[in-house]
């Protein structure tokens, strides 16, 4: 059964005449028949009564009928929401943030979105960037923004900007605008937990710059961004951070901020995707809004 043979059936019904279906549908005559005769068959039950006059439904036939017209119905129902399924920006869009970006990055590009698409709603959960690459991975949410490259063939990576990260301490510490490595070593460090993007990368630039990590002394290990400045404010230890997050906490004196003497502690802010995964029209927007205001290239 088809599409083809059920429109024949419909006009037939409609017209009781086999010629005038055939030209309400542009098709031979023949051509209805065959459609008729291939659908009775396979009913295996006889559709229409044909008298010399003209064509009448059969009990079966009026039967069938009104199923006919629902299967069309449907088809044309579901062809209008395909073709406009990508110009419906709208529902709910779930993203994934390690802490820099959920605080520097993500709520500008949601105020431009939610600008142009009102009817959208966001769900934002801020997590490390090692459970942001599962969360995409595991299709939890469309959009991740982490601190560090994704090497993984069932993710997508777009760099967005660059970044630096510095150590912040409380004022009375006193500790330089630049510090080398051998003298930071003497103080607690409050650290933010394993698998954060922030804490990776410290870590990895000090062993690139043969450095031993077992030499950080750890006061504290937290998972929250407010947790930590608490600590800092409070002259529990220092810690490293995004520039980017804390440039206001540094500019009113709460917090000093220092760098390390001939040492970069540079990386990039990037923006995920499963590679497995079609985005949601609403995703692709937001998407390519990103791709508009970072201008990044996607390969």
């Amino acid at each position: 059964m088809d599409f083809k043979q059920i429109e024949a059936f419909i006009n037939v019904a409609k017209f009781k005449s086999f010629s005038k279906a055939a030209n309400s549908i542009f098709l031979s005559q023949p051509a209805i028949s065959s459609h008729i005769s291939i659908l009775e068959k396979e009913l295996k039950v006889q559709l229409f009564d044909r008298t010399s006059k003209e064509v009448i439904l059969t009990p079966a036939g009026e039967s069938f009928l009104k199923f006919a017209i629902e299967i069309l119905n449907t088809r044309d129902k579901a062809i209008n929401t395909l073709v406009n399924f990508n110009k419906n920006i709208n529902g709910n869009l779930r993203l994934a943030a390690s802490t820099t970006p959920c605080n520097a990055i993500v709520p500008s590009l949601i105020k431009n979105f939610h600008s142009k698409y009102s009817e959208v709603t966001f769900d934002v959960v801020e997590l490390s960037s090692a459970q942001i690459i599962k969360s995409i991975i595991k299709f939890d949410c469309e959009i991740g923004f982490v601190g560090e490259p994704v090497n993984d063939e069932k993710i997508k990576s777009y760099k967005l900007t660059n970044d630096e990260l510095v150590i912040i301490s409380h004022p009375s510490f006193n500790i330089p605008d630049i510090i080398d490595i051998a003298s930071l070593f003497q103080y607690n460090f409050i650290l933010r937990e394993k698998g954060s993007a922030t804490r990776k990368t410290f870590e990895d630039i000090l062993q690139e710059n043969g450095y031993n990590i077992s030499n950080i002394n750890s006061y504290f290990e937290v998972n929250s961004l407010d947790t930590l400045v608490q600590f800092v404010k409070n002259g529990l230890g220092i810690a490293v951070v995004s520039n980017q997050v804390f440039r206001d906490y540094i500019s009113w004196g709460i917090i000093k901020e220092s760098r390390l003497k001939n040492i970069s502690l540079g990386r990039a802010i990037y923006l995920i995707l499963s590679s497995k995964r079609t985005l949601t029209p609403t995703a692709k927007a937001f998407f390519d809004m990103c791709k508009k205001t970072f201008n990044f290239n996607i390969k």
